[in-house]
Formats: structure tokens, C-alpha cells, sequence
């Protein structure tokens, strides 16, 4: 992402995720990054995102868990985007087949 060695999208939202996630004490105390340093490299981040407001649809399928709603409604943005995590409820997801991948997968289908 930091390269912008293939496209991808971010939302406000996300974006905020990544850094409540990155600034959680015990991943912080990882990564070794000071809160300054954290929002310079989400910065980079999403100076080469494709920035997308995504609204609430009510025939958007379900996520799992309620709190990732707000990924479900990004995917429905556009049907060419997949979600790359390691969160297995989404992951095992019938809602939305072959569009939420792992990282390895990512990286198989980028470098094969």
C-alpha cells in the first residue's frame, strides 16, 4: 500500500479503523510507532487510495458482526473489490463469497 504496487480503496471510515487499531497499547508496544508517526504512514496510505464514501444500503447483506457493517457497505460500492483480512467470522462469511480473502491470497493472486 505504502508502494502502491496494486489499487486499492479506503474509506473514512477504514481509515479511522486503521489507526484505533494501530494505536492500541499492546500493538503499539509492536510496532514500536509513536501515535505522529502512525498518522504519517496512514497519510502515505491514503495518498494512494481510492477514496470511496460508501452509504448505507438497506439491501446490503449483513455482516457478521455489527461492528463491520461499515466494510459489507464498502464492498458494495463497486463489485470488483474484495476485502483482504485475517478475521476468520469474516472470512467464513457466506454473505459475501470469494470477495473476502486472506493475505496470502492477496499475495498469490498479486506475485504468482
Amino acid at each position: 500500500m505504502l508502494r502502491a504496487s496494486f489499487s486499492f480503496v479506503l474509506s473514512e471510515r477504514l481509515l479511522a479503523e486503521y489507526r484505533a487499531v494501530l494505536l492500541r497499547p499492546h500493538l503499539q508496544k509492536l510496532h514500536g510507532l509513536t501515535v505522529a508517526e502512525v498518522d504519517t504512514v496512514l497519510l502515505d496510505i491514503a495518498h494512494h487510495a481510492i477514496v470511496l464514501n460508501p452509504m448505507p444500503a438497506t439491501d446490503q447483506p449483513q455482516a457478521p458482526d455489527p461492528g463491520d457493517q461499515f466494510l459489507w457497505e464498502l464492498l458494495g460500492c463497486r463489485s470488483d473489490l474484495s476485502l483482504v483480512t485475517g478475521d476468520k467470522l469474516l472470512l467464513q462469511d457466506a454473505a459475501m463469497p470469494q470477495r473476502v480473502i486472506s493475505a496470502a491470497a492477496l499475495v498469490a493472486q498479486l506475485w504468482p
